[in-house]
Formats: C-alpha cells, sequence, structure tokens
C-alpha cells in the first residue's frame, strides 16, 4: 500500500495521463519501475525499523555560527536541520529540497498553471472565433497567447525540477 498527497491539478493531469493506461494503479506502478530502472546500480540501504540514534558531535567558532545559522534561516529550517541536509547531500544520500524552498516555489508553480489554463481558454475563444467566420483577424494575437503558452509551460517544468531535486544549493568544493 501507498498512500501520496498531491494537489487536485496534478491529481487530474495524473489521471487524464493514466486513463488509456490501465488506470491510476498501472500508470503509478509503471513509473516507479522505470524509477527504480533509473537509480538500478545505486546500493541499497535496508529500510530502518525505528529513528536514527547515531549522533556526532561537531564543534564552530562564533562566526561559523552566525553563518550556520544565516544559512539554515535562508532555507527556513534550524541549523541542525540544514546541517543534515548539507551532509546528506555531501554524500548522496536525500538530496531533494528541503521543506523551505518547496514551501516557497509550489504556489508559485500553482499559480503558473492557472495562467496556463487561461491562456488554454483564450486559445479555444480565439479559435472558435475564428471558425465561425466572423471576419476577426486575431491570427496575430493567437500566436502570442501560444508564445505565452509555452513559455508558461516552460517555467512550470522548470519550477517541477526544483521542487523534485534543487541541488546547486548543496554543492561544495571538495
Amino acid at each position: 500500500m501507498l498512500t501520496a498527497r498531491v494537489d487536485r491539478a496534478l491529481l487530474a493531469d495524473f489521471d487524464a495521463l493514466a486513463e488509456g493506461r490501465g488506470g491510476r494503479s498501472a500508470l503509478l506502478r509503471t513509473v516507479l519501475q522505470q524509477a527504480l530502472k533509473q537509480v538500478s546500480g545505486t546500493p541499497r540501504i535496508a529500510v530502518r525499523a525505528e529513528s536514527a540514534g547515531n549522533r556526532v558531535s561537531l564543534r564552530f567558532t562564533d562566526a561559523e555560527m552566525a553563518v550556520l545559522d544565516y544559512r539554515a534561516g535562508e532555507r527556513g529550517i534550524d541549523r541542525a536541520g540544514w546541517i543534515k541536509a548539507l551532509v546528506r547531500r555531501h554524500i548522496a544520500l536525500k538530496s531533494g529540497v528541503d521543506d523551505g524552498m518547496r514551501d516557497a516555489v509550489a504556489p508559485i508553480r500553482m499559480q503558473l498553471q492557472r495562467i496556463g489554463r487561461n491562456l488554454n481558454q483564450a486559445m479555444k475563444a480565439g479559435n472558435a472565433a475564428m471558425m465561425a467566420d466572423s471576419g476577426l483577424q486575431i491570427d496575430r494575437e493567437l500566436r502570442r497567447i501560444a508564445d505565452m503558452r509555452d513559455e508558461i509551460n516552460e517555467q512550470i517544468v522548470a519550477l517541477a525540477e526544483v521542487l523534485r531535486g534543487e541541488t546547486a544549493f548543496w554543492e561544495v568544493a571538495d
């Protein structure tokens, strides 16, 4: 059993994609199988039954602590969370986006999707007006709307990539 929380727009898009592919469960199984194939060479770590109990003690100067607090504050997490995320990223574990970045970017992506839907509706209305022999010359405006729609879609994809794994922030020199 797998449970995931997704917003309505994402679920609607997934359902539309799943419609001709055996439904939600079948498509989700396929997606999971493909994801596992992509990471087939990655070492597997046994699932732990309990939370991590290993501790590491670090000592920092006052200046280092100030920088740590500032960096953690930028990401909207506490100092320990930032240090854990940094270490995990450096050793290639759990390189996903932290909750602060996700919370900041998700509403922007949702707003871009809404704008994209509005542009789609405008395109449909424009095409309908052209087909009705209305005599309107709106070809140029429809091209501009199509260009805007393409740009919005590119930005949605870029933000989705950020939400899936913004890792540039964690890259450190060896």
